[in-house]
C-alpha cells in the first residue's frame, strides 16, 4: 500500500514527464475545492452504497475537462480505497512541485492597492534579490499606513510605517 508521499511523488513524476505540472496544481486545487465544498462531490468519494466501478464513473463524467492523469489518479485512490487522504495527498504535490520548480508564494501587504506596473517591479526585484520566480499574492491592509510587507514562506520583510512605529515605542519605552 502506498502512503500519501508516495501517492504524491509518483503525481509529480508522472507530471514532470508530461510537462504538466502547473496544469496539475490548478486541477488538483480544483478537485480539492470540488472536494471541500461542494458536498454531492464528496459523497461520491465516501459513500459506501456506490460500488468503485460506479464512482470512477462518475468522476470520469463529472471531470471529463480534466487532464487524464488526474482522473486516473483519483481512479487509483478509488480503487485502492485511500480517497479519504485526497486533499493531504493534493497538498503534498503541491509542495513538492513548488519546491522543485523554484517558485515561492510571496505574500505582498501594502496599505493602498498597487498597479500592475509596481507589482511587476516588486516582483522583478524578488526574483533578482532571492533568486526565486515569487507567485505572488498582493493584499492591501490600511492599518500598516505605509510601507511594504513581504511574505516569503515563513519569513516575513516588514518595512511598513506601522511597524517603525512600533520599533520606535519600544525603544522610547527601555530607555
Amino acid at each position: 500500500m502506498y502512503s500519501n508521499y508516495q501517492y504524491a511523488k509518483t503525481l509529480l513524476d508522472l507530471s514532470n514527464k508530461s510537462d504538466a505540472i502547473s496544469l496539475m496544481q490548478n486541477q488538483l486545487k480544483s478537485v480539492s475545492y470540488l472536494y471541500n465544498k461542494v458536498p454531492a462531490f464528496r459523497l461520491v468519494f465516501v459513500t459506501k452504497r456506490i460500488d468503485t466501478k460506479k464512482k470512477i464513473e462518475i468522476i470520469k463524467n463529472t471531470l471529463k475537462n480534466f487532464n487524464p492523469l488526474i482522473i486516473e489518479f483519483i481512479s487509483i485512490l478509488i480503487k485502492n480505497n485511500q480517497t479519504n487522504n485526497l486533499l493531504d495527498i493534493t497538498t503534498r504535490f503541491d509542495n513538492m512541485a513548488s519546491a522543485d520548480s523554484n517558485i515561492s508564494n510571496v505574500e505582498i501587504t501594502t496599505s493602498e492597492k498597487l498597479n500592475n506596473e509596481e507589482i511587476e517591479y516588486i516582483s522583478k526585484a524578488i526574483s533578482d534579490k532571492i533568486k526565486i520566480k515569487p507567485k505572488l499574492d498582493v493584499k492591501t491592509d490600511p492599518s500598516i499606513i505605509g510601507g511594504i510587507k513581504l511574505r516569503v514562506g515563513n519569513k516575513i520583510f516588514d518595512n511598513s510605517v506601522s511597524y517603525q512605529i512600533k520599533q520606535l515605542k519600544k525603544t522610547l519605552h527601555n530607555m
